[in-house]
């Protein structure tokens, strides 16, 4: 949450030739609720639409793909988008996600005084990602490190 995910695939996928789908944007078009709508029936009821709207993406074409930070803490979901693609962790600082999503009014279903908790637990499977990248940093600065790593052999 706030790490940039949705405005760096933005920018890096017509770098790269492919379309950009936003989970959370699918999620919502799936469902025809938002995104606190559907955490106000429970987490476990956004959980599975997640879930499912992660899978139908897996099942098509390439693309560059920003997933809410729940979904690759899901069972065999990590493991599944690294069949489909290079996993990527946009790796920022609490600080500067504290600022960002200060800036933006808040109103995040899971930004709440557990966020530090809840990032400590997740941080172990997010550095299982293929790729690490340093997010505090402008976009166009992301999008070229991020293309230039994945030239790499």
């Amino acid at each position: 949450m706030g790490s940039g995910k949705s405005a760096v695939g933005a920018a890096l996928a017509p770098r790269l030739g492919l379309p950009f789908i936003d989970l959370d944007q699918r999620i919502q078009e799936r469902e025809g609720r938002s995104i606190p709508e559907l955490f106000s029936a429970g987490e476990a009821r956004f959980r599975a639409a997640e879930a499912a709207a992660l899978e139908a993406v897996l099942a098509g074409p390439a693309a560059v793909l920003a997933c809410g930070g729940g979904a690759p803490i899901a069972p065999g979901a990590l493991e599944a988008m690294d069949r489909w693609g290079t996993t990527i962790y946009l790796e920022v600082p609490l600080s500067v996600l504290r600022r960002r999503i200060a800036r933006c009014g808040g109103g995040r279903p899971l930004w709440d005084k557990h966020v530090e908790r809840r990032l400590r637990e997740r941080l172990p499977r997010y550095r299982q990602a293929r790729l690490h990248i340093g997010g505090d940093r402008p976009i166009p600065e992301l999008v070229a490190a991020i293309t230039r790593a994945l030239e790499e052999p």
